[in-house]
């Protein structure tokens, strides 16, 4: 076992590391290294900060849908609301998926995920995509989140005063894929069931288990969706849901 899993060091190494935080330079861009690959992380956004001070945001999903991508024989990897890469980084790091695709239509986190491939040498290995996935192809209008959570960012309607536009494109229009492993993550706030309308033949020609952000109002719906689909929810991680046919 190593040190850092002891209990009393699991409560204090995230403390120190927030700590740490806290003192240095809160508009300073770092780099720091975890669970193998390297991060460039802004300590004044929320998301960078869990890189920092808990080695990973979400680290129990990650590590779940690690496990499953291994025991399902998983050889494509669709990363959909990418935002700095950490999925795609781990899935190119962790497994043997031969195919990494990322999508990430926030220019802001789009050049993020860029400086992350980068410093990991992932850039020829993880094929990134500055576009929106949804059930149409085209602009449609998008809301940045603050500078303090860009995760945040969504589609929005056009009427919003914050909207800008951004590319957004139907998987099925792009992607012909069949008879094929594939392991899907959707976070993308709220738009999963547009995203899913927009990828029914991919979901349908191949064997894929998804991990998708769905907050709590929209799960019935969206659980009904996914049914029609062929697919049953076979295990959640807070709000992350995990779908399979």
């Amino acid at each position: 076992m190593s040190l850092a899993r002891l209990p009393i060091l699991k409560r204090l190494i995230p403390s120190l590391r927030k700590r740490w935080a806290w003192l240095s330079s809160p508009r300073e861009y770092r780099i720091v290294k975890r669970e193998g690959a390297r991060f460039l992380v802004n300590y004044t956004d929320w998301a960078d900060r869990m890189v920092i001070i808990h080695g990973l945001a979400e680290r129990a999903q990650v590590a779940f849908l690690l496990q499953a991508i291994g025991e399902r024989g998983c050889t494509t990897f669709i990363d959909i609301g990418a935002h700095m890469g950490v999925y795609a980084i781990m899935v190119a790091r962790r497994t043997r998926c031969a195919k990494i695709i990322a999508f990430e239509p926030d220019p802001r986190n789009y050049a993020h995920l860029q400086a992350n491939l980068f410093v990991n040498g992932l850039m020829n290995a993880i094929e990134s995509h500055a576009v929106a996935v949804s059930d149409r192809d085209g602009l449609v209008p998008f809301i940045p989140g603050p500078p303090t959570c860009e995760v945040w960012s969504k589609i929005g309607e056009a009427a919003d005063a914050n909207a800008m536009t951004v590319p957004a494109v139907r998987l099925d229009s792009i992607m012909s894929y069949a008879g094929q492993n594939i392991a899907l993550k959707i976070d993308i706030e709220f738009h999963e069931m547009q995203a899913v309308a927009g990828m029914r033949n991919l979901l349908q020609k191949n064997r894929c288990f998804m991990q998708v952000e769905c907050f709590d109002e929209k799960m019935p719906s969206f659980k009904a969706a996914m049914e029609a689909l062929g697919y049953r929810l076979v295990h959640e991680i807070g709000v992350d849901r995990y779908f399979a046919n």
